[in-house]
């Protein structure tokens, strides 16, 4: 019986992100949740309106965020168009329901609300790595891949 439940346990804590993992040695979201997203993947269409809310707790101040997408696909990256507001997190982030941008405060949870129309000019793809990432200076700061799907 102590099997089963520890089995369960740990079930239930590896699904609780089955659809996004950190990348190896950069900083990760403390969550990830979407209406797109459900199980082991995200899944959207073009010109669909998606909204998320990633969890942050930054070890440093940054002052801005540059926000990269890449898909990958067959190996190779490709990043997906990011126009203004979307192209840089601190226009987007949120402590305790106040917008309060950059600069970040080390240890504070921050939430990156997101809110976007899906680019009909970006590939359809079928579960494919997508990696998204704040980058300061052109260095990854925070960074999660997800598994998705664009139809």
């Amino acid at each position: 019986m102590a099997k089963l439940i520890i089995l369960t346990v740990l079930l239930a804590i590896s699904s609780t992100y089955a659809f996004w993992s950190p990348c190896p040695g950069i900083l990760a979201p403390t969550f990830i949740e979407s209406d797109v997203c459900y199980g082991t993947a995200c899944r959207v269409e073009m010109g669909q309106n998606i909204t998320a809310e990633v969890g942050m707790r930054f070890t440093q101040v940054h002052n801005r965020l540059d926000n990269r997408a890449t898909v990958f696909l067959f190996g190779i990256g490709i990043n997906l168009p990011q126009d203004p507001p979307n192209d840089d997190l601190c226009n987007h982030l949120y402590l305790n329901d106040v917008l309060v941008g950059c600069p970040t405060v080390p240890g504070v949870d921050y939430i990156w609300r997101i809110r976007m129309t899906v680019p009909s000019n970006i590939p359809r793809f079928n579960n494919a790595r997508v990696r998204f990432e704040g980058l300061e200076n052109g260095v990854s700061q925070i960074c999660s891949d997800i598994i998705g799907t664009v139809i």
